[in-house]
């Protein structure tokens, strides 16, 4: 019985271990129901849903994050930003990281959310909801973000949670420049007594942002100050710290700048950025402390550095720095020079470098120099650099000065050549060929010599900073001119000719050298037509264009033509002698506005505009010349000279304006007022017509006659009037009113607008040939006409519409067209929520689509409105431009056909008819 009982017990244990391990598995599943708040059910929700679903959701999200954060370049030419989430573009790479991580939290969701009793029992549920908003923060798909913080701070708004939430929610709404509800969010979270301590340092540093995207430094220091203090995760403090620095050395205070990279500089942060540092440490040290050598000698060490070989364009320019707090400007601009030269792959640093050179040259005054490192530095300089616009206006003004000059300086020496005897002219020619000749073979020389020079430039810079600097000089600057000045011959002018590098540069942009470099499309071989805009949005100018072009095929023909080419150029004759003159008063007066308007020389204007004066005393310039010259020495305090030019306007030029303005000093600003009072007058008047009190806008038009005579918006006026008759009276009088407007306003835009109306009334009406004799009815023809050809468009009556412009490429300025529209939305639309889009209708047209307003009466209503308003496209050319109404099913078909001119038909048939 014993061996019986022995051979049993396996058997039996094993029996009870499948009996005990089912019927724990049938407890299990029947406790661990998410309807059912057990201890068994909670700890395996929670478990599951904590170590299968978001653990690995969140390190997908980190995933994901820490690439954005690696594909945003630090320009640390600029303030920082303090978070570093990328942009959209970029975000697509981390689209799948996110995307898995939200389906991860969703099945979590989904499979163990436990709300029982009102009350969700899984405590991890709430951070899977907001893993979701994360995502979506990370893939810049921010509105929908929105909606997911808005959700987790509004379901859990007595959990922890909800802090993190309202914290993201502040950078959703920084990231849309939505000012308002950030500092809203930032206030509440800051007042809230139960806002964990541990999360202050993050939410210092939303302040900051904050504060630094509102251009409030003070405030900003602050909070980065905090942020810095609070903050555990070393990296973070490092970023802070610099930022901190920044804004110390961007508002003067170089000590606490110093004060902050040293911060940085002891978390050890990333190699660029503690380069940064100790670069950014060198320019903000007192030069007149005992630090100072030390640092410049830190500099110097740093260039030895192999590790630094990129970053020397980055230490001269630190060096440069140092050497201008010295007051030792040529050093600066050596060293400046040198980290141009130095400068391989930061395209930014170079420009800089270029710029710092320019804003020197500009200080001096030395105009030429200061506007070729001016069109250097546009060469190279970012559109999104926070000065960009100023630094291209200082540069267009500084060419449009330097183009006059060489105007003038053009004209004066070929009116001297053309002075001497027709032996002397052939002779000096001769000269000028031989010399240009010598020229060429030089160049081709010193082409090969720079080479070389420029290889052991890069092995120089590598060892002495100071070694070699003076020659490294851009096009035209002193010292590589080897003739043109101001009494050079025209076709010698160096300085003219380093116009062709920077104009390149302007026209084509910073192209690398390849195959194809016109083209900003490689696979395409489609040309855009002279005067179009370049890649950057700069119009091209084609007279620039022209005067480059005719210099190249100029000094390709060989001696002979070149010679007559020369000669051709002379003004011999009376007609072309008063040509040149008449070229060099506008130059004059062009340069003397400049110095006065754009460059504030007071001094440089008043002595080109006496000048005009002296050598062209009756030029058509001459009672606003003589008015420059007073405000100029008005402004110089040079009061015996402003009373000279004021008097000659005052007792010669009584009844001019000029002499209203000298005696009254607020005329002008009266005269404004009157305009503004006119403009208000008439807005309200359009507004009327808005808002169909077509009465009213007849009745108001009248009041304008009589208040304001010859007031320039007369024809606006009459045009309103015309089509306020049309919606109240018959359809004889509103062509009667349309031919009006075309009688009295002949040559204004709105007797266009009114041909256009009376054309599609009635083509008859408009442009009747001059022989209006018709033939005996018995001798006329029977006229036969062919059956109607069905339209592809079709007609949808209670549908969405569109309103599109089409227009032949390039003969408007789609941004402006796009700029004029959003203006007009705003202020008569701004409700409807329109978009504004372009593109291309086959190779020759472009269009611009407004969408989407809800009818065919509310669409045509807006288009009459925009067409009408006389701001909406008051500095845009609409000669070319076609105006309909069409229908997204409509678009898609006129995209297929091209068929412009059939819809034309259509849309007047179906639409106006």
């Amino acid at each position: 019985m014993s061996f019986i009982r022995n051979s049993l017990k396996p058997n039996f244990n094993r029996h009870f271990l499948r009996v005990l391990v089912l019927a724990f598995t049938i407890l299990i599943y029947t406790g661990c129901s998410v309807k059912k708040n057990t201890v068994i059910s909670r700890m395996y929700h929670k478990t599951t849903a904590h170590y299968n679903g978001y653990f690995n959701a969140r390190e997908r999200v980190k995933q994901g994050a820490k690439t954005l954060a690696t594909s945003q370049v630090d320009r640390y030419d600029r303030i920082l930003p303090v978070f570093k989430h990328g942009d959209a573009a970029s975000a697509k790479a981390v689209f799948p990281d996110m995307d898995e991580a939200i389906k991860k939290v969703s099945l979590v969701i989904q499979r163990h959310s436990m709300e029982i009793d009102g009350k969700e029992r899984n405590k991890w549920i709430d951070d899977c909801y907001l893993l979701i908003g994360v995502a979506q923060f990370y893939k810049h798909e921010t509105w929908t973000a929105i909606e997911s913080f808005q959700f987790v701070a509004a379901q859990y708004r007595n959990e922890p949670i909800k802090y993190d939430a309202l914290m993201y929610l502040t950078q959703c709404y920084l990231r849309l420049g939505k000012m308002p509800d950030a500092e809203y969010l930032l206030g509440t979270l800051r007042d809230d007594g139960k806002f964990p301590v541990k999360k202050k340092g993050m939410l210092n540093a939303i302040y900051a942002d904050y504060y630094i995207q509102q251009n409030d430094y003070e405030k900003a220091i602050e909070h980065l100050t905090k942020a810095g203090s609070m903050t555990k995760k070393r990296a973070d403090r490092a970023r802070y710290y610099f930022i901190l620095g920044q804004i110390h050395q961007k508002m003067g205070d170089y000590p606490k700048a110093v004060t902050a990279y040293e911060a940085c500089m002891d978390l050890n942060p990333a190699y660029e950025m503690m380069f940064n540092a100790r670069v950014n440490r060198a320019s903000s040290v007192d030069v007149n402390s005992p630090d100072a050598k030390g640092i410049r000698e830190m500099l110097v060490k740093m260039l030895s550095d192999d590790k630094n070989i990129e970053y020397h364009d980055q230490i001269y320019y630190a060096l440069a720095q140092i050497s201008l707090k010295e007051n030792n400007t040529q050093e600066a601009i050596d060293f400046l020079r040198k980290s141009t030269a130095s400068s391989v792959g930061n395209s930014n640093q170079k420009a800089l470098s270029y710029l710092k050179l320019a804003e020197i040259f500009f200080k001096k005054p030395e105009y030429p120099l200061a506007q070729t490192y001016y069109d250097s530095t546009a060469a190279f300089l970012s559109q999104d650099h926070p000065d960009y616009i100023t630094i291209i206006n200082t540069k267009t003004n500084l060419t449009k000065l330097i183009k006059n000059l060489a105007v003038i300086q053009t004209e004066d020496s070929l009116q001297r050549m053309a002075s001497l005897s027709p032996a002397e002219r052939e002779a000096s020619i001769d000269r000028l060929i031989e010399v240009e000749t010598e020229e060429r073979l030089r160049k081709e020389k010193e082409r090969e010599e720079k080479l070389l020079k420029d290889k052991e430039m890069k092995e120089q810079s590598q060892g002495d900073p100071f070694g070699n600097m003076q020659d490294i000089r851009p096009p035209g600057s002193a010292g590589q001119q080897s003739g043109g000045g101001g009494t050079g011959w025209y076709f010698s002018n160096q300085s003219a000719l380093s116009f062709g590098y920077t104009d390149f540069i302007r026209i084509w942009g910073n192209r690398k050298l390849e195959d194809n470099w016109r083209r900003s499309s490689r696979s395409s071989f489609a040309e855009v037509p002279g005067g179009g805009p370049d890649e950057t949005g700069e119009a091209v100018d084609s007279t620039d264009l022209a005067a480059v072009a005719a210099r190249d095929s100029i000094m390709a023909l060989d001696n002979a033509k070149r010679k007559q080419a020369y000669l051709e150029s002379i003004p011999v004759t009376p007609e072309m002698r008063a040509a040149s003159d008449e070229k060099i008063v506008e130059a004059y007066y062009n340069v003397g506005l400049i110095y006065k308007e754009q460059l504030r020389d007071n001094k440089e204007s008043g002595r080109n505009f006496e000048t005009l004066l002296q050598r062209y005393p009756e030029n058509q310039y001459k009672l606003p010349t003589i008015y420059n010259l007073y405000r100029v020495y008005l402004a110089l305090g040079d009061e015996e000279k402003s009373d000279y030019y004021k008097n000659i306007i005052l007792n010669n030029y009584a009844d001019s304006e000029y002499a209203k303005i000298i005696l009254n000093p607020d005329y002008f600003k009266d005269q404004q007022k009157k305009v503004a009072i006119q403009k208000v007058f008439y807005e309200n008047t359009y507004r009327a017509y808005l808002n169909k009190q077509y009465e009213d806008v007849i009745e108001r038009k009248s009041m304008a006659d009589s208040l304001f005579p010859s007031n320039e918006l007369a024809p606006k006026y009459e045009l309103l009037t015309s089509l306020a008759i049309g919606k109240l009276r018959s359809l004889p009088e509103f062509e009667a009113s349309l031919k009006q407007v075309i009688r009295k306003f002949p040559e204004d835009s709105v007797a266009g607008r009114a041909k256009e109306i009376l054309a599609r009334l009635n083509p008859a009406t408009v442009e009747q040939p001059k022989d209006t004799t018709v033939a005996p009815k018995e001798t006329q023809p029977e006229i036969v006409e062919p059956p109607k050809k069905r339209s592809m468009f079709t007609v949808q009556k209670d549908t969405i519409q569109y309103v599109l412009f089409v227009y032949v490429n390039n003969t408007i300025s789609t941004e402006d067209f796009k700029v004029a529209i959003s203006n007009y939305n705003s202020n008569f639309h701004r409700t409807k929520q329109l978009q504004v889009n372009s593109s291309f209708l086959g190779q020759e047209y472009q269009f611009l689509m407004i969408k989407q307003l809800p009818n065919k009466e509310e669409a045509l209503g807006y288009l009459d409105g925009l067409l009408n308003d006389p701001e909406a496209f008051s500095n845009i050319d609409m000669g070319s431009a076609r105006s309909v109404v069409i229908t997204p099913d409509n678009l898609i078909m006129l995209l297929q056909t091209k068929d412009i001119d059939g819809y034309e038909r259509f849309y007047e048939e179906q639409y106006l008819n």
